[in-house]
């Protein structure tokens, strides 16, 4: 006897199931073949497959036998070969045969598989009705119940619904398995806290913390119980940074401990991290050590929880003490400790003490991974060493490291950042070469190059060859790209660029929005500005601190300081609390039109709001009092800023000179022209002017020429600034 191969059956039967559309008959000798087995069901009406709609897929096949699919179904019934089945598609069986008999053949192969316990094989034949069910207009309800029906007994409601649930969720059909989760809830179907919490997951995860939390609470009414996973489900949505609400965690603590739910290490760790994004690392630190106090499980995952949320805060020797903590007392620091110890130093510029912690991983036999080597490529990328970066690089191929996208960006980047395209291109080649395809942070890095040194032209190519690459630009990389236009006075081909970036689907942010404002007020084109900020609002982007300050300082600067005030005034009215740069731009304008005492007020109400003035706002301050010419209160604020910590630079002496200059006050002027070079600071061609201007309207030419000979001695020369009769006077 031959023996018949699988493999060969399987291609007959299909071929047999989807012949041509012009040549489907099967004739009475195969058909007498095939003897439905009469299934039944109690847990769904009857009358199931009635309502189930045939729709067009059955009109498209006249005349095809309902029978058809049985075949199929008896031969899996003898053999369980999964091979013949996989070759149909759910689609092209309702396609063929009709919707209705497509669902009682499937449901019926479930039910084979289902008496021989080959639950992968269920899952499988229902993703694919499911899948098919989601794109038409059907009663999902419906046909599982039909499943139900046709499966003979051997599947369960239970067993159906629960599947059904755990397919859609883990394929993010969130509504349609919920209406499946309250469904079977409603059947009186024994749904398990681990089916529960999967939904609860997926809620979470997709952001949809609303639904979730509706979720958890009809759990706690009708079941099933929430359970430390549950619990630590919804911890997790309380702390993470789109939602971030710590008091609400603080009380699903509380709430555990109140039901008798204990929290496992995962509770734990979730709760340290969420603290430290919240900023209150300090008490992450002492919850830690509580838990420590009380023998309750904690492990290296939330030590280094708290090592990160001291790095993230700059605190490195906090962090670093973590460490020393965990290797005296335990757990013992692992690579991830480590490897986020050495980020954190190597981007506070540390690089040497980064290189020392590794060298301390070698020695406590924890083998580094590129990611803590990528930390420390970093850090001396950051520093411009690309000379020891690019060593260490190669280096760590020599030691049979693999480089990856990240390590060859981060180079790729130092080198951009330093404006070196010539070694950027290097590296490009040697990453290509590799396999590697360039992402959108490569292209960005050599865009920005181009952009930082002005040539738009090769920018543009740049980008064009990213398009053609079927690389999706970013946002960041068509900022770089608007930006650069407007910087070279181009508006129409900034907008026109906009223009291609919704054809792309690429949305603007804030921060283009902020360019584009930015380049309208710089080109006198403020009436525009309005217009953009109109879009922009109709994007649903709410304007920013940053925003206010861009209009603010356009407005002053365009002579609007009337529409500027009305601007910051209405500030507080949508929560927005100026900063002290946009308080230093409203203090600046009007001490250019020399309303003092307003400028003085908002500089008091600055200080009362807890701001720290810095040199800049004093010296608008100073300058302002110098050209009303009260060199009193001018030389109070210098007084007062000097004793605050801050060191006046140049051109806050300049101030103070032209102000004593215009009164003839010179020896003051003079005076401080000294201080200012014992200060090593260096006066400029403004500085020696107005002290020479000072002595030029007194008479004294002798004095002016004197001033005049240092300034050039100094190897500063005379500029527009200074008048031309006086240069010629000099000179004769």
């Amino acid at each position: 006897m031959i023996p018949v191969q699988r493999a060969f059956l399987s291609r007959a039967i299909a071929a047999r199931l989807f012949p041509s559309r012009t040549s489907l008959r099967f004739n009475s000798s195969i058909l007498s073949l095939v003897e439905p087995p009469n299934y039944s069901s109690d847990d769904v009406d009857r009358d199931a497959t009635d309502k189930l709609p045939d729709a067009k897929f059955r009109s498209c096949c006249p005349g095809v036998p309902r029978a058809g699919l049985f075949l199929l179904v008896s031969v899996v019934q003898r053999t369980l070969d999964w091979t013949t089945v996989r070759e149909i598609r759910f689609a092209e069986a309702a396609g063929a045969y009709g919707f209705p008999h497509a669902v009682e053949a499937f449901s019926m192969l479930m039910g084979v598989f289902s008496s021989a316990g080959m639950q992968r094989e269920i899952r499988l034949l229902l993703a694919g009705v499911l899948s098919f069910v989601r794109n038409v207009d059907c009663d999902l309800l419906v046909v599982l119940s039909a499943v139900v029906l046709h499966a003979g007994g051997s599947l369960s409601s239970l067993n159906v619904y629960g599947t059904a649930i755990l397919l859609l969720a883990e394929d993010s059909m969130i509504e349609h398995a919920l209406e499946v989760y309250f469904e079977a809830k409603r059947m009186g179907l024994p749904i398990g806290a681990p089916l529960s919490n999967l939904l609860l997951k997926v809620l979470v995860r997709s952001n949809n913390s609303e639904m979730a939390k509706d979720l958890f609470n009809h759990m706690k009414i009708c079941g099933p119980k929430p359970n430390v996973y549950s619990y630590t489900i919804i911890m997790y949505m309380y702390t993470t940074q789109d939602i971030l609400d710590i008091n609400e965690a603080s009380k699903i603590l509380d709430e555990m401990e109140m039901e008798g739910v204990k929290p496992n290490v995962v509770t734990y760790d979730t709760y340290i991290r969420g603290l430290c994004r919240a900023g209150d690392v300090k008490s992450a630190k002492e919850f830690l050590q509580d838990l420590q106090s009380r023998d309750l499980p904690c492990n290296t995952n939330c030590y280094n929880a708290l090592i990160l949320g001291f790095c993230r805060e700059g605190e490195l020797e906090k962090a670093l003490s973590v460490v020393q903590e965990m290797k005296e007392r335990g757990p013992k620091p692992d690579v991830h400790s480590y490897s986020i110890l050495i980020d954190g130093f190597c981007k506070s510029g540390d690089v040497a003490k980064g290189s020392n912690l590794l060298e301390e991983m070698l020695s406590n036999e924890i083998t580094p991974t590129m990611v803590s080597f990528s930390s420390l490529l970093h850090g001396l990328c950051l520093k411009g060493e690309m000379g020891c970066a690019l060593s260490l690089f190669n280096q760590l191929s020599g030691q049979g490291y693999a480089h990856d996208l990240i390590s060859y960006g981060i180079l790729i980047d130092g080198y951009c950042q330093l404006g070196d395209l010539d070694g950027a291109s290097r590296l490009w080649q040697q990453m290509i070469q590799s396999n590697f395809v360039p992402d959108a942070h490569s292209y960005t890095s050599i865009i920005f190059a181009h952009c930082r040194n002005g040539c738009l032209k090769e920018a543009l190519e740049q980008f064009e060859f990213m398009l053609y690459s079927g690389v999706m630009p970013s946002v960041v990389t068509c900022t770089l790209i608007v930006d650069l236009f407007c910087k070279q006075h181009r508006m129409l081909d900034a907008f026109a660029f906009l223009d291609k970036m919704n054809e792309w689907g690429i949305v603007p942010n804030i921060f283009m929005f902020s360019v584009i404002l930015n380049g309208l007020f710089k080109e006198g084109k403020s009436v525009y500005t309005w217009g953009v900020l109109g879009s922009m609002i109709k994007k649903g982007i709410v304007c920013d601190v940053v925003i206010y300050s861009i209009l603010i300082d356009g407005l002053i600067k365009s002579s609007k300081l009337e529409e500027a005030l009305k601007l910051f005034a209405g500030m507080s009215k949508v929560g927005l609390v100026p900063n002290i740069f946009v308080y230093t731009i409203i203090i600046n304008g009007l001490c250019k039109i020399g309303r003092l005492p307003e400028a003085l007020g908002l500089f008091e109400e600055m200080i009362i709001k807890g701001f720290i003035p810095d040199r800049i706002v004093y010296t608008c301050l100073i300058d302002g009092y110098c050209s009303r010419k009260d060199m009193k209160k001018a030389s109070e604020l210098f007084d007062k800023m000097v004793h605050s910590g801050l060191v006046p630079d140049a051109h806050a002496y300049t101030c103070l000179i032209d102000g004593y200059s215009k009164i003839f006050m010179m020896e003051t002027a003079i005076a401080l022209l000294d201080d200012m070079l014992k200060m090593n600071l260096c006066p400029t061609v403004v500085t020696y002017s107005v002290i020479i201007n000072g002595y030029r309207k007194l008479g004294d030419w002798d004095k002016a020429y004197e001033i005049y000979k240092i300034m050039l001695n100094q190897g500063i020369s005379p500029d527009s600034v200074m008048n031309l009769s006086e240069i010629s006077s000099f000179s004769t």
